[in-house]
């Protein structure tokens, strides 16, 4: 008899992402398509027949967390998370969904309507629940393509100060920066260049993603955003782009000064990073200084530079899943999700 299968969901404002694992844990795969939601509800729909596709059946619980319910189609966050959850209920078989609702556990998609504050952007809880069950004490990361989540742990549990977005923004819970999609203008205004200081562009012509490809550390072919002209993320086009937030063209001035300069700004933002990671332990004295930094998501090697410049060690999320999984560490809370689902629910 074939054995059933758990699959969390991920659904966020540019990206669905997904993991499937067994009932006794062991992480089948995970995998993401874009998803930008802020182009209409249908693209929801889009993104779920791709995913389905590629999914390993049959599934016996569909657990489901979201993020995408901040994008600017949907009136308030309320009516996001009740829209999302209609659009998603007739793709999945009745009755197998679970809305995660954090400290309230799992809800029915009808509760889940009602109780929308415990299910509106919640996917980094299930992430770090799932952490600190083999995590005593540390500072768990994870770096996605527009944002980031910075969680403290000790004493095996989560120990986050707020819960919702606003108040998780003005502690530093939530950092609104990533390493795809965050506009470079964001990050700075101004910066050096051909020994001038250069006022930027107050534009979108250029976003992180385009540091990171420049400098190797992201694969141009397997970023799943557009870039900010439509064009692909290869380094000459990143160039480009890079040159036209200073009002120029890249041919002006030799590779190296463009390198040079995604070098600047990637450790603007790892500075940044690091500063919102010292905030947070700022706010957890009981932390050791000893404790590690836990890094997740598609840009975590920016945790690794954090980890060492703070003198700390550094754990891979992927090490976390059976077996140790990259794509795991990738699309952290839907990986997080199936495998809670498959402690408390099967």
């Amino acid at each position: 008899m074939t054995q059933a299968i758990i699959t969390g969901w991920d659904i966020g404002g540019a990206h669905l992402k997904v993991a499937q694992c067994t009932q006794q844990g062991e992480l089948l795969h995970a995998l993401e398509v874009p998803c930008p939601l802020w182009q209409g509800i249908e693209e929801l729909s889009k993104a779920v027949k791709k995913i389905q596709k590629k999914l390993i059946g049959p599934t016996s619980i569909n657990a489901i967390t979201m993020t995408g319910e901040l994008v600017d189609i949907f009136t308030d966050r309320q009516s996001g998370v009740d829209e999302i959850i209609t659009n998603i209920q007739p793709f999945l078989s009745e009755g197998s969904c679970h809305i995660y609702a954090g400290e309230q556990a799992w809800l029915s998609p009808s509760e889940a309507k009602k109780q929308w504050q415990q299910v509106a952007s919640r996917n980094w809880q299930a992430s770090v629940s799932y952490t600190a069950q083999t995590i005593e004490q540390g500072l768990f990361i994870d770096v996605g393509s527009t944002t980031s989540d910075i969680i403290a742990i000790n004493n095996h549990q989560a120990q986050p100060t707020a819960f919702n977005d606003f108040e998780r923004q003005a502690i530093s819970e939530l950092h609104y920066a990533g390493v795809i999609r965050t506009p470079l203008i964001a990050i700075a205004h101004t910066a050096p260049f051909d020994n001038k200081t250069i006022r930027l562009a107050a534009e979108v012509f250029a976003t992180s993603g385009d540091c990171w490809c420049i400098l190797g550390q992201l694969n141009p072919s397997a970023v799943q955003d557009n870039t900010s002209d439509g064009q692909t993320w290869q380094k000459s086009d990143c160039i480009r782009r890079l040159a036209r937030l200073l009002g120029t063209d890249a041919y002006e001035f030799p590779e190296q000064q463009w390198e040079q300069l995604a070098q600047w700004f990637a450790q603007q933002q790892i500075m940044q990073l690091q500063q919102a990671c010292q905030t947070v332990l700022a706010n957890h004295t009981t932390i050791s200084q000893k404790a590690p930094l836990i890094g997740a998501g598609i840009g975590r090697f920016m945790v690794q530079h954090c980890a060492k410049q703070l003198g700390k060690d550094y754990i891979d999320f992927s090490s976390l899943t059976n077996p140790s999984s990259p794509q795991a560490a990738d699309n952290a809370p839907a990986a997080a999700i199936a495998l809670l689902a498959s402690q408390q629910l099967s």
